[in-house]
């Protein structure tokens, strides 16, 4: 269609949903795969955690090709019973017993990072970060009743170190152990709050950490939020070393790459480490002030 119609359309006061929740939104009559490509790019996630839905078997099945891992749902014309299953798949896929402060912050967070990029700056140059008037908050209280953690790590797929899930009840077991150390990253800048958006588990076993889980989520990509992350984690810990539970996965290439970035490679004994001093040699930039709390 055209921007303008579908701009009316979004316009009228009687929608239930606000306009605003919408967002990007493309109306052209170019393919529905590179409006969907756009839309990928704009929240920064995998077509893994996408569904596309369409009236058009054709318009699915253009989609699903230029994105295979996509799930792809046909909308049903003039049949109420099918449109009401559909809703119903629609809920369990997407629907939360409980909102978070992330949830409700996450889509004035996306605006801000495609606003973030539309500038054409090299948003990974350590000037353009400088910039920004990033805080990265470190915490490092164990609180069991704090559901983010938890949801991150459960639902993390492309910064994951190795994709393992956890329970409440390992959670509870972690938090109330003294060798385990748990760290929860929040950050914040001059565009607004991210919210808690990484977080690192490991276990502490004299001059060594060994790091179980670690994730962050995609809306907090190319800040080095992670290489502050592990600054942080070597001076609170006090370890010479740190070892990763580290596993490839399909999904979690941005973990791969940072690596990769760092050259944390399988030593001689099949683990993945980092001494303190290759640390200091390799951290390169820590662009934001640091919050504890």
């Amino acid at each position: 269609n055209e921007l303008a119609v579908a701009e009316a359309a979004l316009a009228r006061k009687d929608l239930l949903l606000d306009a605003g929740a919408l967002f990007p939104v493309f109306a052209n009559w170019g393919p529905k795969s590179t409006a969907v490509g756009e839309i990928l790019k704009a929240w920064n996630i995998g077509e893994d955690s996408v569904v596309f839905v369409d009236d058009n078997p054709m318009e699915l099945s253009e989609v699903q090709q230029a994105f295979p891992a996509i799930t792809c749902l046909e909308f049903p014309k003039n049949d109420a019973a099918k449109l009401w299953a559909l809703l119903g798949e629609l809920r369990d896929l997407f629907g939360k017993p409980v909102l978070m402060e992330e949830d409700r912050l996450r889509r004035s967070s996306i605006r801000a990072a495609v606003e973030m990029r539309a500038g054409g700056a090299d948003t990974s140059s350590p000037e353009f970060l400088r910039g920004l008037q990033g805080t990265v908050t470190l915490d490092y209280r164990k609180n069991a009743a704090g559901k983010r953690p938890l949801d991150l790590i459960n639902k993390t797929n492309q910064f994951n170190l190795n994709g393992v899930r956890v329970s409440e009840g390992e959670w509870q077991r972690w938090l109330e152990a003294d060798d385990v150390v748990a760290l929860v990253v929040s950050y914040n800048d001059k565009f607004g709050p991210l919210g808690k958006i990484a977080v690192g588990v490991g276990r502490r076993r004299g001059q060594c950490l060994r790091v179980t889980h670690w994730v962050m989520s995609c809306r907090a990509f190319s800040r080095r939020i992670e290489h502050h992350t592990l600054e942080s984690l070597f001076g609170h810990s006090q370890v010479e070393t740190m070892e990763f539970d580290f596993e490839p996965t399909a999904r979690n290439q941005p973990l791969q790459e940072f690596f990769q970035a760092l050259n944390i490679d399988k030593d001689a004994d099949g683990v993945y480490r980092l001494c303190h001093s290759q640390w200091l040699d390799r951290r390169g930039p820590l662009p934001h002030q640091i919050s504890e709390s």
